[in-house]
C-alpha cells in the first residue's frame, strides 16, 4: 500500500508541473489566435463601414480593444498573465484606413512564457506575419 502511494505521489509530482506548462502554452496560443482574428475583423469592418478602425493596446490595463470612431466595437480582450507587450515595440495600435489598408507599419513585440513573439504589420494591404 505504501509503495502504491509513493508511486502515485511521484507520478503526480511529474505530471502536475508539465500540465501547468501545457495549459499556459494553450492559453497563449488561444490568445494569439484570437488577436489575429480580431485584427482581421477590424480590417473587414473598415472595408464594410468605409471608416477607420483600430486595434489599440492598453499596456497599463493589460488589454486591447477594437475601436471605431472612439467607440469599442468588440468587448475589451485581456492579455493572459504570461503575455506582456514589450516597451521596445514600435506600435501601440494596428490602424486600418477606410479602404482597409494599414496606416502604420511596424512590429508588436510580446514577452511570453516561451520567450519573445512578434507580430509584424506590413504597410499597404495589412498583411500580418506572426513569429514566435
Amino acid at each position: 500500500m505504501l509503495l502504491v502511494l509513493g508511486l502515485l505521489m511521484t507520478v503526480s509530482l511529474i505530471a502536475v508541473p508539465s500540465y501547468q506548462a501545457m495549459a499556459t502554452d494553450r492559453e497563449e496560443d488561444r490568445f494569439f489566435d484570437n488577436l489575429m482574428r480580431d485584427i482581421y475583423y477590424a480590417q473587414s469592418e473598415s472595408y464594410r463601414t468605409k471608416a477607420p478602425v483600430m486595434v489599440v493596446f492598453r499596456e497599463t490595463e493589460g488589454r486591447y480593444e477594437v475601436v471605431q470612431s472612439f467607440k469599442a466595437i468588440l468587448p475589451p480582450r485581456k492579455l493572459p498573465a504570461t503575455v506582456k507587450l514589450k516597451a521596445a515595440t514600435n506600435l501601440k495600435a494596428v490602424s486600418f484606413s477606410a479602404n482597409g489598408s494599414v496606416t502604420a507599419a511596424g512590429t508588436l513585440l510580446f514577452d511570453t512564457s516561451d520567450g519573445e513573439k512578434s507580430l509584424i504589420v506590413h504597410i499597404g494591404k495589412g498583411r500580418l506575419v506572426f513569429s514566435g
